[in-house]
């Protein structure tokens, strides 16, 4: 039988790593942009500011460690920056809510169009609160999935509410890497508003190693759970040949995969 402390101290060398693009996006003046450290109904990270997004130019985008990632994003359809205060927000609601970006949908919807995501799924979490207007209502879309159209706009109730504030789909992104999503609707000479966006990867197991939640990345948990299977003869740890015993050629195998991380 391998000692366990020997084991952990060999994997403590190795790296961890995650899966996946996630991202943060507002539009509003650049000196408020909502901290690192708020999540909103997604992830904390950076976020990605606009205080102006030209139709049709591409702008290039960070993941939520600051780092920049393959993806970019463009408007069409959006026509102006808009801003006012929404009583009883502060912090990071404040940063988010309080400025928008309107399309007056003449004759089209507020387009946001990115590429080169990575294939898979993602929660996109889009927020359309009309902030100097409680009675405004804007119609959200994903192209990327089948489900239909929700109406997002209300009154601010000290917290973020799923159809006041946001709605959240999950969205399939394709080997073409592409996700679109629109505010409003084509041709309907209406206001329609878009406050910012948080597109959240949804994990899946990433590798052999990866054997715990949260699934889509390699920590200890997956030490933990690789060592309580190859002590009981769980398959998960069955990982090398000779297939059905347990031996050093499965832990060799499972140091491998972790060492490797996600792809």
């Amino acid at each position: 039988m391998i000692r366990i402390a020997a084991f952990i101290g060999v994997v403590g060398v190795c790296t961890l790593a995650a899966c996946g693009q996630s991202f943060n996006v507002e539009w509003g003046s650049l000196d408020s942009s909502p901290p690192a450290s708020y999540g909103a109904e997604g992830l904390p990270g950076v976020w990605n500011t606009f205080d102006a997004m030209t139709p049709v130019q591409r702008y290039p985008l960070v993941g939520l460690d600051g780092a920049p990632i393959a993806a970019d994003i463009m408007n069409i359809g959006f026509d102006v920056l808009e801003a006012s205060d929404i009583p009883g927000t502060s912090g990071g609601d404040e940063a988010l809510l309080d400025d928008c970006f309107t399309s007056y949908n003449d004759p089209i919807d507020g387009c946001i169009f990115m590429r080169f995501l990575e294939p898979g799924e993602y929660r996109v979490i889009l927020y359309g609160i009309a902030p100097d207007d409680s009675a405004l209502v804007s119609r959200l879309r994903i192209d990327q999935n089948s489900e239909e159209p929700e109406l997002v706009g209300g009154s601010w109730t000290g917290g973020h509410v799923d159809g006041v504030t946001f709605m959240s789909q999950v969205a399939t992104v394709g080997v073409d890497g592409r996700l679109d999503f629109h505010s409003g609707l084509p041709g309907g000479n209406i206001r329609s508003v878009l406050n910012g966006m948080q597109v959240v990867r949804q994990a899946g197991a990433c590798s052999v190693a990866d054997l715990a939640e949260p699934l889509g990345s390699l920590d200890f948990s997956d030490v933990v759970a690789f060592l309580s299977a190859f002590a009981v003869g769980g398959s998960e740890a069955d990982l090398a040949e000779p297939f059905g015993s347990f031996d050093f050629s499965d832990v060799v195998a499972f140091l491998g995969a972790f060492g490797a991380g996600c792809p």
